[in-house]
């Protein structure tokens, strides 16, 4: 797995969505290449960044040594997606590339938006790993429209998305 930061999200913040990955899902993640805020996904009308413009991106950045590795980007800028006003991420699991913002949650104290990006951190791979959204609100893989869905939620999974990916109990 690879953890991209687009725009400015710290290396910090990135090291500490890996060690999410590592706890939750048992996945071993390494920082990608820092690129810079997603210009070419602006749209001036909406003054937010096309989601999956920004995959296409992310998933070009697949190649490594071994074969594809799946890509997480994480951002601070506002992403939509053409049927909806907003969107706190996208994925897109054939090709291997998911998106989430933290523009929508990064009010409040560090930790909060640390366990924030935690929590959307599995989420996004949770997507890439073939899991849908869950109907269990404390799920990583309920759905996020704001802050205090990220924060109701846990970065774990629930059973059933447990026994979807093959996880033991």
């Amino acid at each position: 797995m690879l953890l991209v930061p687009l725009g400015e999200v710290g290396s910090k913040l990135v090291a500490e969505a890996s060690h999410a990955l590592r706890d939750v899902l048992g996945i071993a993640a390494k920082a990608g290449p820092s690129l810079d805020r997603p210009r070419y996904a602006f749209n001036e009308a909406r003054g937010q960044y096309h989601a999956t413009s920004i995959l296409r991106r992310l998933a070009s950045l697949r190649s490594g040594g071994s074969g594809p590795v799946p890509v997480v980007g994480i951002t601070d800028v506002d992403l939509f997606l053409p049927d909806a006003p907003y969107v706190i991420g996208d994925a897109d699991r054939d090709a291997g590339a998911a998106i989430f913002s933290l523009a929508r949650l990064s009010h409040g104290e560090p930790g909060e938006v640390r366990r924030r990006a935690q929590v959307e951190t599995v989420h996004a791979t949770g997507h890439l790993l073939g899991l849908s959204h869950c109907t269990d609100y404390h799920c990583a893989m309920f759905v996020s429209r704001d802050a205090a869905d990220s924060d109701r939620k846990g970065p774990g999974l629930c059973a059933s998305c447990r026994a979807a990916l093959g996880a033991e109990e």
